[in-house]
């Protein structure tokens, strides 16, 4: 298998650091993480206008056709800059349940909103007893003549700040489902919750909100098993801004030390802190491996996407840490003040920790997955072929 990007996986790659390298420094991200709205809509729009927005999506639906590796060349330099705005949110997660839920007119209107860069889905799922078990929904949708009522709370919904529309869960007669809620929906009420990394999130009272029977996503699909599968595909993305969070880390270390003088001599002269700075190169790169492995299985067998994915971010979420570590202590003091950016990588890695499942969480589902010999001793890519999901 040919593990090596494209010629044109390698321009978007280019293309992609450069323009928020540009567009989006340190500065300007403190100026928008304290405006009032938290959020760009000028970057918003030009994202659409680089194609951003449609990348995921299949040519027929209007997108892009790109897959996986593509949206992670994109969060890797999201997470170089600090990027707040939500491409997570709506255009993975959100966005890709439309696509595979949706009906014709839903896709049209929504994800051909989203991709024109007027319109920000959020999917709000999670809820205060759910844990990490995403079939512990409480939330209750009611048939009521040609309309359904819903009823439920959802917490921490990401991009649910910025959003025009919630694909809400929720349970009918017992099974999951999935409904497109406006957010000035009557009887919904919206509570704006920031983040420890300046991020913003929304948590959701929904009171009785009525909605049409074509609201509904997907009446006969497996409703969480695709969610289980979007957020997976978030995971794999998680995963890759994590990994462009830590190399933009290790550069400015090396840099920091290069410049920094202590006895007459710079830092980086130090033997100690050059294996200090060589253990952090190691990490980097165990977390880039892992990321390319979670990336390359999201559209495998469930078995071998959970391995991939959850093994990754449990990978991802130990590394990291030491790597984050060991670059506020090599940058001293300085690194937590506000005037760099060291302290707000940090933190961002944090919030990755702990979004869309900890690294408890998916050290244990990976656990449970290998516990197969068949998964344990097979390859990485290729699934047996004996072997079924």
């Amino acid at each position: 298998m040919d593990l090596n990007y494209s010629d044109e996986q390698l321009l978007l790659k280019e293309s992609a650091e450069r323009f928020l390298k540009e567009r989006y420094n340190f500065e300007k991200r403190g100026k928008i993480i304290g405006s009032e709205t938290g959020l760009d809509a000028g970057i918003w729009v030009e994202m659409a206008d680089l194609g951003w927005l449609a990348l995921p999506f299949a040519e027929e639906n209007g997108g892009l056709g790109g897959g996986q590796v593509e949206i992670s060349l994109i969060m890797e330099a999201i997470g170089r800059v600090l990027m707040v705005e939500p491409y997570l949110a709506s255009v993975i997660l959100a966005g890709g349940m439309v696509e595979k839920l949706g009906s014709e007119e839903q896709r049209a209107k929504i994800l051909g909103g989203l991709m024109a860069g007027t319109s920000r889905p959020a999917l709000a799922h999670a809820e205060r007893q759910m844990g990490f078990d995403l079939g512990n929904i409480a939330t209750t949708a009611t048939k009521n003549g040609g309309e359904f009522l819903i009823l439920g709370e959802k917490m921490l919904v990401p991009g649910g700040p910025f959003a025009d529309v919630f694909l809400v869960s929720a349970r009918v007669e017992g099974a999951l489902k999935l409904f497109a809620v406006p957010a000035d929906a009557s009887g919904m009420i919206r509570t704006e919750v920031k983040l420890v990394d300046g991020s913003r999130a929304s948590d959701l009272v929904l009171d009785n909100v009525s909605v049409p029977a074509s609201a509904l996503l997907g009446a006969a699909a497996d409703t969480l098993a695709e969610i289980e599968a979007a957020y997976d595909r978030a995971n794999a993305a998680l995963a890759s801004e994590a990994v462009g969070i830590m190399d933009a880390l290790m550069d400015a270390t090396v840099a920091h030390t290069k410049e920094r003088v202590q006895f007459g001599k710079p830092l980086a002269a130090f033997q100690a802190l050059q294996h200090r700075m060589a253990e952090m190169a190691v990490k980097c790169q165990e977390a880039r491996a892992s990321a390319l492995l979670a990336t390359l299985s999201v559209d495998a067998p469930r078995a071998m996407r959970v391995r991939g994915v959850s093994g990754a971010r449990a990978k991802i979420g130990k590394v990291s840490r030491v790597v984050a570590q060991e670059a506020i202590q090599l940058h001293g003091a300085m690194g937590f003040s506000e005037e760099m950016p060291i302290g707000a990588w940090f933190r961002r890695l944090y919030a990755i920790e702990n979004s869309l499942g900890t690294t408890a969480d998916h050290l244990k589902r990976y656990g449970e997955i290998i516990r197969d010999p068949v998964m344990l001793s097979g390859s990485l890519l290729r699934a047996p072929a004996h072997w079924s999901a």
